[in-house]
C-alpha cells in the first residue's frame, strides 16, 4: 500500500497566526513552523481524504491570512494533486491522473500549472524542469528509475520529493499528513519542537 496524506503549505505566515485561525475554525490540526518561508498544516479532517474539505480549508486560510496556500493530496501513491491559492482565489490546480476527476478536462495545462507553481516559489528559472517532472508518467514506467532512466514514477511521493528538491518546498510537506505526524513520524531535518497542536 502506498502513501496516503494531505497537507497545506502557507507562504510567509506567522505560525501563531495560523494556529489562531485553526482554533477559530475548531480544527484538530498540527502546524509545523516555517521552513524556507513555508509553514505546513496537517489537518485531521482533511486526512479523511475529502478533497472538498482540503480545498475549503486552503481557501479559507489563504483568504484570512492573505497569503499563498498550496494544498496537497496523495492518494495511495497513485494520484498526486495540488492546488494554488493566493489571497482566497484559486490560481491553478494539477493532478497526475486527470482521468480520476470528473472535471479533469477543466484543469489547466501542465505548462500553465508549472509556470504558476514555479512563480510562487520564486523559481521561474526552473519552470521547464518542473513541467517535465509534472508530466512524467505514472505506473510501470517508474520501474525504469531503477536503471536511472527517469521517465516515470512508480510512487507519487517520488514526484512530490523531486518537485520539492527543485523548487525548495519544505521537506515537512513530503510524505506527511495529520495521521503520520500525530503518530510521531517526521521528515529528515524536522524538529519536534517546531510542532504546534491545536
Amino acid at each position: 500500500m502506498g502513501n496516503w496524506y494531505t497537507n497545506i503549505i502557507l507562504k510567509k505566515v506567522n505560525p501563531l497566526d495560523v494556529m489562531r485561525q485553526l482554533r477559530g475554525l475548531m480544527r484538530k490540526a498540527i502546524v509545523y513552523a516555517s521552513q524556507n518561508d513555508w509553514t505546513t498544516v496537517y489537518d485531521e479532517e482533511c486526512d479523511r481524504f475529502d478533497l472538498n474539505a482540503l480545498e475549503s480549508l486552503a481557501l479559507t486560510l489563504s483568504n484570512e491570512l492573505r497569503c499563498v496556500a498550496v494544498p496537497c493530496f496523495n492518494a495511495d501513491d497513485d494520484v498526486l494533486w495540488f492546488a494554488i491559492y493566493r489571497n482566497g482565489e484559486r490560481l491553478s490546480r494539477y493532478a497526475s491522473a486527470l482521468d480520476q476527476f470528473e472535471d479533469g478536462g477543466e484543469f489547466p495545462s501542465t505548462r500553465e500549472f508549472a509556470s504558476t507553481l514555479s512563480e510562487i516559489f520564486d523559481q521561474q528559472a526552473v519552470v521547464g524542469t518542473v513541467r517535465g517532472l509534472l508530466g512524467r508518467r505514472h505506473g510501470a514506467w517508474g520501474l525504469l528509475r531503477i536503471l536511472k532512466i527517469p521517465v516515470g514514477y512508480l510512487f507519487e511521493v517520488e514526484r512530490h520529493s523531486d518537485l520539492a528538491e527543485v523548487l525548495g518546498m519544505p521537506r515537512a510537506a513530503i510524505g506527511l499528513g495529520y495521521t503520520y505526524v500525530a503518530g510521531g513520524e517526521m521528515a529528515d531535518g524536522m524538529d519536534a519542537a517546531g510542532l504546534l497542536r491545536t
